[in-house]
């Protein structure tokens, strides 16, 4: 206010500062690094200060859209980012897992963030892509079993229930990690009537033990010069032309849908 004193009244006129101040978030009354178990109900909070009052927006950190469901509701519906002090995250599911940033902006340089972690917490879930497998002699076979799960887990692989697979000249064992999901392969170097049988791959943490099945046997594959061979049935002989498999060796095993095509093929031929 300034002022002037003057007769016969003073004369005075008021002016007002507004401080612009950039936000600074709270750590004390915001969240740190997050476990849950699966199913449970989390809550994210961030706050901050400055002038004008800061908006807070959360964001995932990898800019994958967050998958949100409304409180009592069953579905996920997807999100860019989220305005608000609070996050609230209804019955949390393994994807949700990951690392998401609260920013807080006021229109006053620089916007700052916090990192914040969600990790979900639940037993392993192993996934077989090909349960039956076959493969030719002598070819380099590959067994593949997925396992989603956290905390991180224990992997080996059985044989027949019985022998536990060690990494060595035989046998190549590698695992891909990535969030909560691990790709466990098994590699059986020249594939022969002794690796014929059946596989478990086991995967367990401190939540919980789970484990899938792969048989693998043998395809045989026959020369295409090979003469028609003579097939008793039911009594009665006719020729039959055996044919070369149209699958050559490989590196991979061959799923069971191609086995399938292929005795379609060896069927119509023969007859």
């Amino acid at each position: 206010m300034c002022q002037i004193n003057t007769q016969p009244s003073m004369k005075w006129q008021i002016g007002c500062i507004d401080v612009y101040v950039p936000p600074d978030i709270i750590n004390d009354e915001t969240s740190t690094d997050v476990s849950a178990q699966e199913l449970d109900n989390v809550t994210l909070s961030c706050k901050a200060t400055g002038h004008p009052p800061p908006k807070i927006t959360w964001r995932r950190e990898d800019h994958e859209q967050m998958l949100l469901k409304k409180i009592g509701g069953r579905d996920f519906y997807k999100v860019e980012s989220y305005v608000g002090s609070s996050l609230p995250l209804w019955r949390v599911d393994r994807r949700q897992m990951g690392a998401f940033l609260c920013i807080a902006s006021n229109d006053v340089p620089p916007a700052v963030s916090k990192r914040i972690i969600l990790n979900v917490n639940f037993p392993p879930t192993v996934i077989v892509p090909n349960q039956l497998l076959g493969a030719p002699l002598g070819t380099d076979v590959v067994l593949e079993c997925t396992v989603e799960a956290y905390p991180n887990t224990i992997n080996y692989w059985l044989k027949n229930r019985g022998e536990m697979l060690l990494d060595g000249p035989k046998y190549t064992i590698t695992e891909e990690r990535s969030s909560y999901k691990d790709l466990m392969k098994l590699t059986i170097r020249q594939f022969s009537k002794t690796d014929i049988g059946t596989y478990n791959c086991v995967s367990t943490n401190s939540l919980g033990k789970s484990e899938g099945t792969l048989r693998l046997y043998e395809i045989k594959l026959y020369p295409s010069s090979q003469s028609a061979a003579e097939v008793n049935i039911g009594g009665l002989t006719e020729g039959a032309v055996k044919q070369k498999s149209a699958y050559s060796k490989s590196n991979k095993p061959i799923p069971i849908l191609a086995l399938i095509e292929w005795l379609i093929i060896t069927v119509l031929n023969l007859r």
